[in-house]
């Protein structure tokens, strides 16, 4: 979408300044009284400038901090994914498999053999060990991903029929059905932990994770900071087999939360931080070329999605498809891009981004909701729609805030009153599966592998307990569509096109905007790894200690 100069376009960014500031006000104050911010996190103490460099750990030990913007929260091994979760994920946990470039290598995982195409064997290495001295066993394996089934957080598991020890170390996979790319998406989905630790734990390992990682949770503040300190007993010592999310080049991983976007840029500047992934496009400029610092940019594959509730009992959106289009129509997502992102991202053109070797690249000619706020009205008075009071649910963060803004500043020009709602992570995702939280959700999702698993993600309804799709949709024909398209025999241009454009036609969701991540950091680390999801692996990257 081309950028288009309207009359009104002072207007609307007037309006959406001064309503972020508003904004940002309330949810400062929403928990004041526990000493949160409005996502249920404090600002690290050590944001300051007055404050000392803190990444320094003491007795000669190598440490770096790394500033996060959304605080994990619970850090069990069977909660939701959200933004903060996957920036510590690999700290703190190990996994089957890992993928890097589009393969699957193995991490806990020694081998494994196909018995039929719904069934494969997974076999460990025998010498595995938690940081308890615990011995990793295929039971254990099966105990975790029996426990992420159970849990329900974890939605990619619900293609998995069963997982059975059949031996010591091999554990046995049985699936109700098997996408492209879905065999390593499932391998590196669900966190492994024995029994005995889980069990021992007070909490579920909340705040407390014993894991199989070459870091222990030594310290956790909740809503401040993570302490993660390397073992002198990590089960992996052949080099070779070692994969960079296991890699433990320095001796203490601090992640710091720090949700105030000025705060992140100010503790990085003053050296309270050495990396972080979350400052914004304006504020990431201040460390271009400047002498101490660096900024290493790695395309996201995360898009950030506007959905609809469809509920049949309590969604706004149920069986109006000209209500949502009107809603698609008055939003323009260069604006977006602009306020949000300082221009520094892409419009979404399908549900999803340019990033997957899956996506159709004449979805980049077709028009996709191109902003035109008249055919927004008239579709707005063709739905019968009285009440234009909307619920809008975001997870609360400086990014979030403004895209809500500005969409809030759009849909006011066609007479939609949007309330936007926002929650910490965790509150998100236990409403984002509650009709009667929310009408429109902004949300985002990634894949590591293929374009279709992002699709599966929200539109599966094999993965929803409630047997409809991520919004309560029920529509049969959209199912069968992505069902063709997940097929390891159909998955083609065709197939993923025939989806595209019904899920644009039905506009049951609708892609916004893609971000580029700027990762800033201090030349303390000369070289930054990034995992299968473009965050930081503290762990693996490669550092110029003084």
């Amino acid at each position: 979408m081309k950028k288009q100069a309207k009359k009104t376009a002072s207007k609307v960014i007037a309006v959406i300044l001064t309503s972020i500031l508003v904004l940002m006000c309330f949810a400062g104050c929403g928990d004041a009284k526990q000493g949160q911010d409005s996502d249920g996190s404090t600002s690290a103490p050590n944001s300051s400038g007055n404050q000392p460099d803190s990444t320094t750990a003491p007795s000669g030990e190598s440490k770096v901090v790394v500033g996060l913007a959304h605080d994990p929260q619970n850090i069990g091994p069977f909660q939701g994914m959200s933004p903060g979760r996957i920036g510590i994920l690999y700290t703190a946990y190990e996994f089957l498999a890992i993928k890097e470039g589009g393969e699957m290598y193995g991490v806990l995982m020694k081998d494994y053999k196909k018995i039929d195409d719904l069934t494969y064997n997974c076999e460990i290495y025998d010498y595995i060990y938690d940081q308890a001295g615990n011995h990793l066993t295929a039971e254990d394996v099966a105990f975790s991903y029996n426990s992420g089934i159970e849990y329900g957080n974890l939605p990619k598991l619900r293609s998995i029929n069963s997982v059975e020890a059949i031996s010591e170390y091999v554990v046995q996979f049985k699936f109700d059905t098997l996408s492209i790319g879905d065999l390593g998406a499932l391998w590196m989905e669900c966190p492994i932990v024995t029994k005995a630790a889980f069990e021992a734990s007070a909490d579920q390992m909340a705040t407390d994770p014993i894991t199989t990682t070459a870091y222990k949770c030594t310290e956790f503040v909740s809503g401040s900071k993570m302490v993660f300190t390397k073992t002198d007993s990590y089960w992996q010592t052949d080099e070779s087999k070692l994969q960079n999310t296991s890699k433990h080049n320095v001796d203490v991983i601090e992640f710091d939360i720090i949700p105030d976007g000025s705060q992140l840029t100010n503790a990085l500047k003053t050296g309270a931080i050495d990396v972080t992934n979350w400052l914004s496009d304006v504020d990431v400029e201040d460390f271009m070329g400047k002498d101490g610092f660096d900024v290493t940019p790695v395309p996201d594959n995360l898009t950030y999605f506007l959905v609809y509730n469809c509920d049949e009992e309590q969604g706004a959106f149920a069986n109006n498809k000209e209500f949502r289009q009107a809603i698609a129509y008055a939003i323009d997502l260069q604006q977006i891009v602009d306020g949000a992102f300082d221009g520094n991202g892409n419009i979404a053109k399908t549900w999803g981004n340019t990033n997957y070797a899956d996506y159709v690249e004449s979805w980049l000619d077709e028009d996709y909701y191109d902003t035109d706020l008249d055919k927004a009205r008239q579709l707005l008075a063709e739905s019968g729609v009285s009440d234009l009071n909307i619920n809008l649910m975001i997870v609360s963060g400086d990014v979030t805030t403004k895209i809500a803004t500005i969409m809030q500043a759009q849909l006011a020009q066609i007479g939609v009153t949007v309330n936007i709602n926002p929650y910490d992570a965790q509150l998100s995702n236990t409403y984002k599966y509650q009709p009667e939280q929310w009408d429109l959700m902004l949300d985002q999702a990634g894949s590591t592998s293929y374009l279709v698993n992002v699709w599966k993600l929200a539109w599966d309804r094999s993965g929803y307990k409630h047997d409809g799709a991520m919004n309560f949709v029920k529509d049969d024909q959209l199912q069968s569509l992505l069902e063709t398209a997940m097929d390891v025999d159909s998955h083609d241009d065709a197939s993923m096109d025939a989806f595209h454009q019904y899920l644009k036609e039905q506009c049951y969701g609708i892609g916004l905007a893609q971000s580029m991540t700027n990762i800033a950091h201090t030349t303390k680390i000369s070289k930054i790894v990034v995992d299968a999801r473009g965050q930081t692996t503290p762990g693996a990257c490669e550092y110029s200690f003084k």
